[in-house]
């Protein structure tokens, strides 16, 4: 399996554990209002996972410099990204502000936890089997 698609397949499952476990207990809360929320700060955090994802795989085979202007600077640049797609999906979508805040955090840590793990794991860019 490919790097990539391990990678990809590891959030899949993490998608499907927490949306799994919480989507009762956010309808019941407040409803689908709460869970449109939800989801569209789930989506805000599963793009940029795979993007990066996408961008440190296409780096590993790079020299140490490339590697980490690749790493570093497109953690920030995609950072900025979050930020505007958060502050647009506040104002324009006008969505439920705490259930956005909250899962774009909590996808946010899940998948970065994820991305740490899964590249600490493969040095060489072909996976950790």
């Amino acid at each position: 399996m490919s790097g990539l698609a391990h990678f990809v397949k590891q959030l899949g499952l993490a998608l499907v554990v927490i949306w799994g476990i919480g989507i009762y207990p956010l309808y019941a809360w407040g409803g689908s209002e709460v869970v449109w929320a939800a989801a569209v700060g789930c989506l805000i955090c599963t793009m940029n996972a795979l993007v990066g994802g996408g961008f440190a795989l296409w780096s590993m085979g790079r020299d140490n410099k490339t590697f980490m202007m690749v790493l570093f600077g497109g953690m920030g640049i995609r950072l900025m990204v979050v930020l505007i797609f958060f502050f647009l999906a506040l104002k324009l979508a006008e969505l439920h502000a705490f259930s956005l805040t909250l899962s774009l955090f909590l996808f946010y840590v899940v998948f970065q936890i994820i991305e740490i793990r899964f590249f600490a794991g493969s040095p060489s860019g072909e996976g950790n089997e």
